[in-house]
């Protein structure tokens, strides 16, 4: 893309990127009132059928619920039916969820109901390794030092990361978004803590061969991971990409914003190497979903002070994730009310519940934002 390449040369020369046409010009933030949440194919059953996914809709609508997010890339697998010319690797389509027309409806049904909906390429650059596109495309993939692909996840699954720094890798994860934002109605796309690039990897002849080229690479070939220049060099692909994303949607669905939820920047920089606070002030995203995912409400009090949002939140709408429990990992109804009440106090502009059946049976939590 022309556009992509402009926009990838203004952001190597640090000159500051307008917001894409009709993105948000930040002002105050909300109440905190306003209430969304992930729909989820992970010990979920609500988008396996149609019936379940409506009554989802008018369940969340008549709760003043007025957001949601709806997978459609995730486990390896897409959830609508991409064009064939923009899905290069020939990622399959889920045969586990909806069927494209009833997701379609699901989401027209979202729109009439004025709930905001936002599609969630929950995997971002992460893909399982036994992925059958994956076959035979090892150079696609990141790598330690010790020439592994394969990386554990917090919990034990195994994963394998795409390498930002491969041309066909950028070209897909574009298109697949533009393809996302133009054939489905959809109000905003959203990258979360997969868009990523995890401190250990990079080792493989793809990444290390770009490095080398570069002065740095030329003066350190095979740095340790936590080198600041080797950080750095990363760090830069992956906002390389985010700009080509970017452009793409600017060019073919200028009125879809563009999210991103990643952990807080402590965790996400050094970990994942995506210094999200540089993408907010080179006006990258719309909007920032920061999950602060914790056991305890006196450990979200402690993120909410991160200098980061405060800092975030002046220049874009930044909401805050919440968890709201998980089947390994339950919460009570106290404690969810107790961390909504933490981040209302804070007015930020909104908050997003993951995820939607554990939301729902600690309704009570978040229908009485009051209550101690």
């Amino acid at each position: 893309m022309i556009l992509a390449g402009l926009w990838g040369l203004a952001l190597a020369a640090g000159f500051p990127i307008p917001p894409a046409p009709g993105a948000p010009v930040p002002g105050p933030q909300a109440s905190g009132n306003d209430l969304g949440v992930w729909l989820t194919t992970v010990d979920s059953q609500v988008l396996t059928r149609g019936d379940r996914a409506l009554d989802a809709s008018r369940w969340l609508a008549d709760r003043g619920i007025r957001r949601v997010a709806i997978p459609l890339y995730t486990d390896g697998v897409l959830l609508w039916n991409a064009s064939a010319r923009r899905n290069t690797l020939g990622i399959p389509r889920s045969i586990r969820t909806l069927p494209d027309p009833e997701l379609r409806q699901l989401l027209l049904d979202l729109r009439q109901r004025r709930i905001t909906s936002v599609g969630w390429f929950e995997f971002g650059l992460m893909a399982p390794p036994s992925a059958p596109w994956l076959s035979g495309q090892d150079p696609l993939l990141l790598q330690d030092r010790q020439g592994r692909s394969h990386w554990q996840e917090i919990g034990g699954s195994q994963r394998v990361w795409l390498n930002p720094v491969a041309p066909r890798v950028r070209q897909l994860l574009v298109d697949l978004v533009v393809d996302a934002c133009t054939q489905l109605p959809l109000d905003l796309i959203q990258l979360d803590d997969h868009f990523a690039w995890p401190v250990e990897l990079g080792y493989d002849p793809t990444t290390l061969a770009a490095w080398r080229r570069t002065r740095a690479g030329h003066l350190d070939p095979t740095p340790l991971p936590d080198a600041p220049a080797w950080v750095n060099w990363r760090s830069d692909q992956l906002t390389a990409l985010l700009g080509e994303i970017r452009a793409g949607m600017a060019r073919h669905c200028p009125e879809v914003r563009l999210s991103l939820s990643p952990h807080p920047q402590p965790i996400s920089s050094a970990l994942f190497l995506a210094d999200w606070p540089h993408w907010v002030r080179r006006r990258l995203v719309d909007e920032v979903v920061v999950q602060l995912y914790r056991d305890r409400p006196i450990d979200v009090a402690d993120a909410l002070e991160e200098r980061s949002l405060q800092e975030a939140a002046a220049r874009v709408p930044v909401r805050i994730a919440l968890l709201a429990g998980l089947r390994t990992q339950p919460k009570t109804s106290a404690v969810l009310r107790q961390e909504l009440n933490l981040v209302r106090g804070q007015g930020y502009g909104g908050i997003d519940l993951f995820f939607y059946e554990s939301m729902r049976d600690k309704s009570e939590a978040w229908l009485t934002p009051s209550s101690p």
